[in-house]
């Protein structure tokens, strides 16, 4: 049984009953592989383009076609979402802290939803943003400032 933190919250994975694939520390570029490879398709990657931000891991279960990929910036973690998935299926995240801000942003010509949730006793929020490109889902979630996530939303990599 693995255990991982995921933001405020721990996801509990039994790596037993199915195929997840982890990829830790420096070899972002083989993770973004190993999705593509799973997913038979090229997806939206994150730019690390913030100070003292830095690959983590990624873990890829094959059998649902979702991979989790995290980053570490301020001492935080940032979370990439990316879901392929099945026929009109969706999947969403949902947090308990109030919402700040909501609002959407044209990048690329990709709609994407973003929801700043206040945080109790910080004074930076929890930055969500959701959005479909082709037809892969995408959530990117992080404690950090708006401009420093939208930064990042900006400098997103999407394939032709």
């Amino acid at each position: 049984m693995v255990r991982q933190a995921v933001g405020d919250r721990e996801v509990e994975k039994n790596s037993t009953s199915r195929k997840i694939k982890t990829i830790a520390s420096e070899d972002e570029e083989k993770a973004y592989q190993e999705i593509r490879d799973a997913f038979d398709t090229d997806v939206v990657k994150i730019f690390v383009c913030l100070p003292d931000m830095k690959f983590d891991t990624m873990n890829l279960d094959e059998s649902k076609q979702v991979a989790e990929m995290y980053y570490s910036y301020d001492g935080e973690t940032i979370g990439y979402i990316i879901n392929m998935p099945y026929r009109d299926s969706s999947w969403g995240v949902d947090f308990e802290d109030p919402v700040e801000k909501k609002y959407s942003k044209e990048i690329h010509k990709c709609k994407i939803n973003i929801t700043l949730y206040e945080i109790e006793d910080s004074n930076v929020p929890k930055c969500v943003a959701k959005f479909k490109y082709g037809n892969i889902e995408y959530i990117l979630m992080g404690t950090m400032s708006e401009q420093n996530f939208e930064k990042i939303l900006k400098n997103l990599f999407f394939p032709k």
